[in-house]
């Protein structure tokens, strides 16, 4: 499917590119924050959301414009953000597209793989960049993650959060746990040959509570559990390999790997003592805001500078993983699946 335009827009010289943002809610806010500090690759033309009060309270504390119209925004952008709620992805990630426009749209591409198949297809023909914002892969700890797993062939994963009263569209799977399921996707660079998953339906009316074990091919299996029913925030991935057992908090950014363990035990008449012992090295990791490095990754690909990270075929595959955890957690409730599972094979 073509560009309805005459291409690709051209980008006026190759320092800057013009990037616009769509929906700016929560997440939109947070683009608009980092965009405006990215005066050297980026020249942050403007907004569009349809709450107009809060584009304009957006556009004056950013320094940046309203655009009444979304076309009016894709005319002159070269590029947008677009974090819009999950059941607008596909229809403005469409309209954007189609105008020949290079896009970021917010986690999942899509609720459906025939609608995320069609936008890719769409950036392909077009050769427009096309990426999805899983951010937790720009974060330092989850770089340098990649360079220590080795053969994994444990990887526990969990990602709790505390309710929080708004209006949900998606549920914990397609909310949180997309994020570990790409992870351990990269991580272990293998196919999935065997899903199974448990949940609870919460107050959100999705699923706030899941539990999914992924099989692979390889042997590997990795158990990831998330929640948006908790008293707390954890954001936690550890991973058993030979010789090596490596745990890493998202929050914190920080990576320990625990080698050499030994164990021992200790009788005496009161008590039975357990030790282990371990040598444990601490990874430093470069902390940065992991936004600002998926956004600045975003204007590097438009300006050639760089190739993607996270290209459409794995946001398709990870998608697809995703929706069979729902549907494997909706038939043991014996609920009725959510609408936007029911073309996932299509």
């Amino acid at each position: 499917m073509q560009v309805k335009n005459n291409g690709v827009k051209k980008l006026q010289n190759n320092k800057k590119v013009k990037l616009g943002i769509i929906g700016v809610g929560r997440m939109g806010n947070y683009h608009a924050n980092v965009l405006s500090i990215l005066n050297n690759d980026v020249d942050f033309i403007g907004i569009h959301d349809i709450d107009s009060s809060r584009a304009a309270y957006i556009a004056e504390k950013y320094n940046t414009r309203v655009y009444e119209k979304l076309d009016h925004l894709l005319e002159e952008a070269q590029g947008v953000c677009i974090a819009v709620p999950t059941k607008l992805h596909y229809v403005i990630t469409k309209k954007a597209l189609l105008s020949g426009t290079h896009t970021l749209v917010e986690k999942p591409i899509s609720h459906t793989i025939s609608e995320a198949s069609e936008l890719v297809k769409i950036a392909d023909e077009n050769k427009l960049v096309f990426q999805v914002g899983h951010v937790e892969r720009f974060k330092g700890a989850v770089v340098e993650l990649r360079k220590i797993v080795e053969s994994p062939y444990l990887v526990e994963a969990r990602r709790l959060s505390p309710w929080e009263e708004r209006e949900w569209d998606t549920g914990v799977v397609l909310d949180l746990m997309i994020h570990d399921i790409d992870i351990v996707l990269s991580l272990i660079g293998n196919g999935v040959k065997h899903i199974d998953a448990i949940g609870k339906i919460g107050r959100s009316g999705y699923e706030d509570i899941a539990t999914a074990i992924l099989q692979f091919e390889n042997g590997t299996i990795a158990n990831i559990t998330s929640s948006r029913l908790s008293e707390t925030r954890i954001r936690a991935m550890a991973i058993s390999q030979p010789k090596a057992f490596i745990y890493l908090n998202f929050e914190s950014q920080d990576i320990h790997i625990y080698r050499g363990s030994s164990t021992s035990f200790f009788v005496s008449s009161k008590e039975i003592t357990y030790k282990q012992e371990s040598f444990v090295e601490r990874v430093l990791v470069q902390k940065e805001n992991a936004l600002k490095e998926e956004l600045q990754h975003f204007a590097h690909c438009i300006l050639g500078v760089t190739e993607p990270i996270v290209r459409g075929e794995d946001d398709i595959k990870t998608l697809s993983i995703a929706l069979e955890i729902i549907e494997k957690i909706y038939e043991k409730l014996n609920v009725e699946l959510p609408h936007f599972t029911r073309d996932r094979n299509k």
